[in-house]
């Protein structure tokens, strides 16, 4: 046990000897050169995301809130980490931190706004400074006991984060209110803040180990709801109807359309005659694939308009009439044959499953051994924390092998075994225990019949039918993506396995190393040393590769299943919803895809477009450039993305955005929620 509590006592020890700094006597700039210096050991300690287009999506959001921030001496930097627990920190100087598992939690950009305006709270408010004065070295021990041990660093994943929250919660509720006023001046929703509390509640009672590490560095979302709901942002007795419209405007100039109704619906039971609120309502409608009630509606705010709104609105009924000569009458398809094609495939997916699960199952069992095998070694770690490593050292070299070996194995552990990784994300259709992407998949193929049963079928899904055909083939390779995610995980999990004989053999070796009068080990038990090290570098750094095509393997069958859906929203159906979504892209991504004609011309679904958009806005093609590939080489839209090299979990990401931008109910969420929360949606005006 010696090993095990080694790392504690000596933070007991040395939290007992170390005098805090008074906190009123630390500059700004001594604060900033402490968090540079905290950043370089998370940032050697962690995997880094990098793609461009996931960065600069979240470092807008956090400059659209930093614009607004009081210490305007401080310099504010974000960085995304390869960690799937639901979490996120700050630390002292500006630094954020956001998991990536945070990143795909979060249900649109209000809600991240939400979490980075929190972290920002507490940089504003100095309580990392405060709690830095407590214990200012708590986090150079950590990273050395997550160096040593890849188990401390793989379930503890910058442990003196949740320590340092632990210290003052009550700083938890402060940075929630100064989050909720910096959300509210940069324009984003700050019910958002609520609806984010409402899914951590959710996801706390289905997974709660997904989020058991933020549920330990922050308070219960239930207590965080309660203080929010007497702030006045959040309370409708202070907030005025002109704010109410500004922030109903703010959702539909965003595109989070169902959003936008919901508001500008509670607006017009207080107002009926607010013209400015039926001018933004008649695009909400339309997005939400109601063109009819749409323009029924810009009638009705050019009626009782002034004349600018009346402009304006007369302006949109033109431009919808002008989409409607531009439509086309699609083929009607063979409904036999169509509904004979879902069939087929949905049993094929079926039986695929079946295979895809046996696999995951014996891949479980081989992480299960991994985990046991590196919770052994870590006994066999010599204790190098009381040495001092001195610059250029032998010694230091091996700290920083050790430390390449850490990050390989963690990041091998996420990509292959976390909530949203082949082994353990694939799920199952098992029954009473279905789940993951092929519960997903099964969903997605029962939709696509519904409309069979019912007599006659609805227009709007005849409209969709066409599309059956690129959905099906995309369901298809999704089935095969996964069985190929589940394998490389596996093969992942092999090669750590094999590589900890070696990292054993090469602990034991340092355990018989001696250290000279000068701190460091000799040239002859280096170079012995050496080789042994390499190849565990290099094993390692192989099974981190393996996990990570695995990764890859797994996000773009997750991209492909929101094609679908995105295509299933009928967003091709017609010109005027299809305009809707060129809006999105063209907000999120500074293009609007291609045109409607040319959509229809080249056989493409509107999940193909979205996909092409997000991918050429990462590669910095356009889309027409991603479409002709796929063309060209016989490939699909979401092929390309892996062509190009590009992460596919960016682009599972913002495809999965799009689709909520017309899906997201705050309503469901928050009733879904309710029991947990206690939430009084009437106070909310839901």
């Amino acid at each position: 046990m010696l090993r095990r509590i080694l790392p504690l006592l000596m933070i007991v020890s040395l939290l007992t000897a170390v005098k805090p700094a008074r906190v009123s006597a630390m500059s700004t700039q001594a604060e900033i050169q402490l968090g540079q210096e905290e950043d370089q050991q998370i940032v050697a300690s962690s995997v880094i995301e990098t793609d461009p287009l996931l960065n600069a999506y979240v470092q807008g959001v956090a400059d659209n809130l930093w614009n607004q921030v009081a210490r305007k001496d401080v310099p504010y930097s974000v960085k995304i980490l390869k960690d799937n627990q639901v979490n996120s920190f700050a630390t002292m100087g500006g630094f954020v931190y956001i998991n990536e598992g945070l990143v795909d939690f979060v249900q649109s950009d209000d809600e991240l706004a939400s979490v980075i305006g929190h972290e920002t709270g507490h940089i504003e408010r100095r309580h990392v400074l405060t709690t830095y004065s407590k214990a200012e070295i708590l986090n150079i021990l950590f990273g050395i006991a997550s160096i040593f041990s890849p188990i401390i660093y793989e379930f503890g994943g910058l442990a003196e984060a949740g320590l340092m929250a632990k210290v003052s919660r009550e700083d938890e509720i402060q940075a929630d209110r100064y989050g909720l006023q910096l959300m509210s001046r940069a324009g984003y929703d700050p019910e958002a803040m609520v609806t984010m509390m409402a899914h951590l509640a959710v996801l706390q009672d289905e997974h709660s180990d997904a989020v058991s590490k933020y549920l330990e560095d922050h308070p219960d979302p239930s207590a965080r709801v309660a203080h929010l709901m007497g702030y006045p942002e959040l309370d409708p007795q202070t907030v005025t109807a002109a704010q109410e419209l500004v922030q109903a405007s703010s959702d539909e100039e965003r595109a989070r359309y169902d959003f936008a109704r919901l508001r500008l619906d509670e607006i017009l039971k207080k107002d009926p005659r607010s013209s400015e609120a039926l001018l933004d309502l008649g695009q909400s409608e339309l997005a939400l694939g109601l063109p009819s009630k749409s323009e029924q509606t810009l009638a009705e705010a050019a009626q009782l308009g002034n004349p600018a709104t009346r402009a304006t609105a007369d302006a949109r009924i033109a431009a919808l009439r002008q989409m409607e000569v531009q439509r086309v009458e699609l083929t009607k398809p063979n409904l036999p044959k169509v509904q004979s094609a879902v069939t087929a495939a949905r049993a094929a997916h079926v039986q695929n499953a079946s295979e895809i699960q046996a696999r995951e199952t014996e891949g479980k069992d081989q992480l299960k051994s991994v985990q046991s095998r590196l919770e052994t070694l870590q006994y066999e770690v010599p204790d190098l924390g009381r040495i001092n490593v001195k610059h250029g050292s032998r010694v230091e070299a091996i700290v920083k092998n050790l430390n390449t070996m850490t990050r390989s194995v963690n990041s091998a552990l996420q990509d292959a075994g976390g909530s949203s990784s082949p082994i353990g994300g694939v799920g199952s259709l098992e029954k009473n225990k279905e789940g993951g992407l092929l519960k997903e998949s099964a969903d997605i193929y029962e939709e696509m019949l519904a409309p069979f049963a019912m007599t006659p079928i609805p227009s709007e899904s005849l409209a969709v039918l066409p599309s059956y055909p690129q959905m099906i083939n995309e369901l298809s390779l999704a089935d095969g993506e996964m069985l190929r995610s589940v394998d490389a995980a596996r093969a992942s999990m092999t090669t750590l396995d094999q590589s900890l004989g070696d990292l054993d053999e090469f602990l034991k070796a340092l355990n018989e190393a001696q250290l000279s009068f000068n701190g460091d080990i000799s040239l002859s038990e280096y170079q012995t040393l050496l080789p042994m090290m390499k190849k565990s570098v290099d094993d390692f750094n192989t099974a981190a590769t393996e996990a990570s095509q695995g990764a890859q393997l797994f996000n773009l069958a997750r991209s492909r299943q929101l094609s679908t859906r995105i295509t299933l929203l009928g967003l091709g159906t017609s010109p005027q919803l299809y305009s809707t979504l060129q809006y999105a892209l063209q907000k999120r991504f500074g293009s609007g895809g291609i045109s409607y004609r040319t959509m229809l011309r080249d056989g493409l679904t509107p999940g193909d477009v979205a996909a092409a958009t997000i991918i050429a806005a990462d590669i910095k093609s356009t889309p027409e450039d991603v479409i002709e590939q796929a063309k060209t080489n016989g490939q699909t839209i979401i092929d390309v993305a892996n062509t190009h090299k590009m992460h596919a979990w960016p682009l599972e990401i913002f495809m999965g955005l799009l689709y909520l931008d017309y899906t997201d109910d705050p309503v469901k969420e928050l009733r879904k929620a309710d029991g947990t929360l206690a939430v009084d949606l009437n106070k909310l005006g839901l």
